[in-house]
Parts: structure tokens; sequence; C-alpha cells
């Protein structure tokens, strides 16, 4: 249960920084309170899906390298990706960076991924 708790909190924060750090279109609300236009616009709706995409092809190149990904989070946006969560060991570290900086559309990796120890 501390596992899947801190997994989310990570997640949540990592989510936070990115939005943070995105462009104003991030937000879909103005300084007045109205929705900005476009926010909603076809446009916005691929570049989610793009996001989602390289999500799966970063998730699928670990799980190729043999990476446990029960513990692990992938967040993109923008071909920035964030790996978050914990593995059994510092080799698996090194392994999910090199294999995520390999796959086709991430322009950047931020690896927070820990070493988690059974039971923690």
């Amino acid at each position: 249960m501390k596992i899947a708790a801190s997994i989310l909190l990570i997640a949540g924060a990592t989510w936070f920084g990115i939005a943070q750090a995105a462009d104003s279109e991030a937000n879909a609300v103005d300084q007045s309170g109205s929705i900005k236009p476009g926010y909603f616009s076809p446009q916005r709706k691929a570049e989610r899906a793009e996001d989602r995409a390289l999500e799966k092809r970063v998730r699928v190149a670990l799980e190729k390298k043999g990476l446990n990904m029960t513990d692990v989070t992938v967040i993109a946006r923008h071909g920035k990706v964030i790996l978050a969560g914990t593995v059994p060991d510092n080799t698996q570290i090194q392994l999910a960076g090199n294999s995520a900086t390999s796959v086709g559309g991430v322009v950047s990796l931020k690896n927070d991924l820990d070493i988690g120890y059974p039971g923690n």
C-alpha cells in the first residue's frame, strides 16, 4: 500500500512539474477564468494522442529489455519523458534510462526511478 501511495504521489508531483514547465497554452483557463480559445481543439487532441503513444512506445521498449514495469510510471509531454517509480536494483535504473532514450520521439528524459525493496 505504501508503494502504491508513493507512486501516485511521485507521478502526481511529476505531472504537476511538467504542467508548470509547459507553455501557457497548457492551462485551459486564462487569468480571467475563461476557457482559452482552441484549448479543446483537434490539434490539442492530436498532441495528447501523440503523448499517449510515446508513453506506450517507451513502456514497450522497457518491457522488451526485461524491466519489471509493475512499479514504474511513464509520463510523456511533447517528447519530454519522465520515468518515475521503483525498480529492484541500480542496473535496471540505467537500463530503463538507456532504453527510453533510444525510443523515437523522445526529446529529453528525466529518470526519477529509485531502488525499491520488497515490502517497502
